[in-house]
């Protein structure tokens, strides 16, 4: 067994390590840690994942000098965090008073000094909170809308303030933004702020204007749709996906959207002063793009109706809400490698939900990234946007 020496400041220890078969290798491997000035220090580190890399490792024998300089940084920096945690304690006055409260102390105290331990608490935290009902980083805002008092709203998009106060002005919206962005739940929690009833109704090619104006039966008895219901009683209606719909059908809908009456196939109907309609798609209505190849043109006459807002993806959010931080932060930093690559696919807060889902199931990392991440992408594309 040979060690290492080495000296930081006025604390030395020694690396120990033990020299591979040279008939297999010209190779050394790190046994253990050993300090001759400080054990504090080194134990309180004892299982940090920095400390711990170098432990049981093989390296070269050319490398041993360059093993030194990494390992000394790798302990300046841990000595440095010791002094700053040393720092932060003297200003709580719980110390032990037994032999029994130091062994638990201490113990505590190197657990809590384990950036492992650390993810794990700040897991089983974040679990907690959301188990509870618990909601950080609420916001209040100011409805003007009947009179209404100020409402706590919880935990919301970054563009649900702007949303809020279009709905409560009583103009009609387009929101525009990627697949998974939050636009559903933004004009859905706006409603309930709001005191309005929601519907919501996607549209595609084969949508007819029956869909949304009804019919009358065999019988002549009219059969009505949700459009119909908001419109006379008032309330949040979502055409969602209205750039994938039939652009026909969207230009039937300008008057009711532009008048304060629309004609039913049983008769004419006055629009509620309380309806509002919410248009959600992926474009601003100009047609197929790279993502989002199967969407329409949409006529000015009918956009010219709507206030537009983009709803991109609220990371801040995405992270507040999710249960693994560790898996977030992976499905953000491939997000990031995408747009960066421009990669064409969709990394959306779903990625970050339903894999932390499977991954809790027991799924193995690699898995949950070949279902969640990387979906029908080529060698080329994994390569881009590898982490």
């Amino acid at each position: 067994m040979k060690s290492i020496k080495i000296q930081y400041k006025d604390i030395s220890f020694s690396v120990l390590y033990d020299e591979q078969d040279q008939s297999t290798s010209d190779s050394i491997r790190v046994e253990t840690i050993a300090n001759h000035t400080d054990n504090e220090i080194v134990n309180l580190y004892n299982d940090d994942v920095f400390f711990n890399k170098y432990l049981g490792e093989t390296y070269d024998k050319e490398e041993l000098g360059n093993l030194a300089s990494s390992i000394k940084r790798s302990f300046s920096k841990f000595a440095k965090e010791y002094v700053s945690k040393a720092v932060e304690t003297e200003e709580v006055s719980n110390e032990p008073v037994g032999a029994v409260d130091q062994i638990i102390f201490d113990t505590v105290g190197r657990a809590l000094g384990s950036s492992k331990t650390k993810d794990k608490v700040d897991t089983l935290i974040k679990g907690l909170i959301k188990e509870h009902g618990i909601v950080p980083h609420k916001t209040v805002l100011e409805v003007k809308f009947k009179d209404q008092p100020k409402k706590d709203v919880g935990l919301q998009h970054k563009s649900f303030a702007d949303v809020l106060s279009t709905l409560s002005a009583g103009v009609n919206i387009a929101l525009v933004g990627p697949a998974g962005s939050g636009k559903t739940t933004i004009v859905h929690n706006a409603s309930k702020v709001l005191n309005l009833s929601f519907a919501s109704q996607s549209v595609s090619a084969q949508s007819t204007v029956f869909d949304f104006f009804g019919y009358k039966s065999a019988t002549g008895k009219y059969i009505g749709t949700m459009f119909r219901e908001k419109y006379e009683n008032g309330g949040v209606f979502l055409l969602d996906e209205f750039d994938a719909g039939n652009p026909n059908v969207l230009a039937a809908l300008n008057q009711a959207t532009a008048n304060g009456h629309c004609p039913f196939p049983d008769k004419m109907i006055e629009k509620h002063k309380d309806f509002i309609i919410v248009m959600a798609g992926n474009t601003f209505g100009g047609g197929g793009t790279i993502e989002y190849v199967g969407r329409n043109k949409i006529d000015a006459a009918t956009l010219d109706r709507f206030a537009f807002i983009y709803i991109d993806y609220d990371e801040v959010l995405e992270s507040a809400l999710s249960s693994n931080e560790t898996w977030c932060k992976r499905v953000q930093d491939y997000r990031r490698r995408v747009i960066e690559k421009k990669v064409r696919t969709i990394i959306s807060p779903r990625a970050t939900f339903n894999g932390e889902k499977l991954l809790s199931a027991g799924l193995p990392l690699k898995t949950v990234e070949e279902m969640i991440i990387f979906k029908g992408l080529t060698d080329d594309e994994r390569n881009l946007i590898a982490l």
